[in-house]
């Protein structure tokens, strides 16, 4: 579910937010609702959780161990399973089958305020490892009403759910893959601060535990040499997560009114497809995704073709296409001016450089081919 759906849909709100503050004002109103107005399943309710066959790795590799001690540090509650507490889980497996298949690089940091190191020894993907990072995801789904199934994706593709992932290059980092600016955002307007008192006051055990370790936040850590604030435990990966739900949630509370001047593409959108979006914003930023929309509206206009619900669907798995154009670059600029009237947004994306949400749906096809649907959906 698309869950900004209700307060976009109250008379005008988002039309008369003006600022960044008012902003805030709105999310942080959103957050009362969601850990204060949720109804829990009564405790005498027998609930069947799947039996899981759960094994994990026993690392002798030095190497590999260097988390381990911070690991040993941390409370229990955060490294055992938290099932009987919550009602949409996905599967132990999905996330040890994310941090299998994750080929990326890994940050190792002396603390949260040093600059990261940079190598290519995976953590040891032991029992507190996995289940911290198992734990961190479901907590936050859970204290704000989301279901796990929709994001697994995203986090699969942006860090294989691995606590230190790292972009060499770029920097980002941590199990969300924060960037300067994206860190920057969330903590405009002492927004973090704001939002871990809510979560404090909530009854919600989940959003307790979020609450209580991610602490407080320099602004001074988007920079590189401290970007192991979104990397080093014991406050990550819950702060982390956490800044991925807070960069979500201003995404999907400003969509409306970026597109509001596109109705062609506006009228046509469903949860589902704000969703989608709502991913795409998450790696090209809301102005990004705005010129794609009208770039396409515009395209779609030279072409005579109305857009549809189905034209917009983001869900397509474009890998083919994306190695012919890396292949015969030549094709890219060819198809950029051609017009051809069945060309779905997905494609023109992909075309255009933005495959972001199509290797979203590339591994999606792959997960299920090997995990079945237990894990994730778009």
């Amino acid at each position: 579910m698309f869950f900004i759906e209700k307060i976009v849909n109250r008379k005008k709100i988002l039309s008369k937010v003006k600022t960044p503050y008012l902003l805030i004002t709105v999310l942080a109103l959103l957050l009362v609702q969601c850990t204060q107005k949720s109804v829990r399943e009564p405790s005498s309710v027998k609930r069947n959780p799947t039996a899981e066959r759960v094994t994990f790795e026993q690392c002798s590799n030095e190497k590999r161990l260097y988390l381990e001690p911070a690991l040993a540090l941390m409370s229990p509650e955060y490294l055992t399973s938290n099932e009987h507490q919550q009602d949409k889980r996905i599967p132990i497996k999905c996330v040890q089958f994310a941090q299998r298949n994750f080929s990326g690089h890994y940050a190792q940091c002396a603390s949260e305020e040093a600059r990261p190191t940079i190598s290519s020894n995976r953590p040891c993907m032991s029992e507190p490892y996995v289940m911290l990072s198992y734990n961190a995801y479901h907590d936050v789904m859970d204290c704000f009403n989301l279901d796990p199934r929709e994001f697994y994706l995203q986090i699969m593709i942006e860090s294989g759910f691995h606590i230190n992932a790292i972009n060499k290059t770029g920097f980002d980092s941590g199990i969300s893959q924060f960037t300067a600016n994206g860190i920057k955002r969330v903590t405009a307007n002492n927004l973090v601060e704001r939002t871990r008192r809510v979560l404090l006051e909530s009854s919600r055990p989940s959003c307790q535990r979020i609450s209580s370790v991610v602490g407080h936040f320099n602004v001074d850590a988007f920079s590189v040499q401290k970007r192991c604030s979104m990397i080093s435990l014991p406050k990550n990966p819950y702060r982390a997560m956490l800044f991925n739900y807070l960069h979500t949630m201003l995404d999907q509370i400003t969509l409306d009114r970026a597109l509001s001047d596109l109705p062609e593409v506006y009228d046509v959108l469903t949860p589902r497809l704000k969703r989608q979006l709502t991913y795409l914003a998450y790696n090209r930023g809301m102005t990004g995704t705005k010129r794609l929309l009208s770039g396409y509206a515009q395209n779609r206009k030279q072409v005579s073709h109305q857009i549809t619900e189905q034209d917009l669907d983001l869900n397509q798995n474009l890998s083919q296409v994306k190695k012919i154009l890396r292949l015969e670059p030549s094709k890219r600029e060819a198809l950029k001016k051609a017009k051809i009237r069945n060309m779905s947004f997905a494609e023109y994306a992909v075309i255009h450089g933005a495959t972001y949400v199509s290797d979203m749906a590339a591994a999606g096809d792959y997960v299920q081919r090997h995990m079945g649907n237990s894990c994730g959906e778009m």
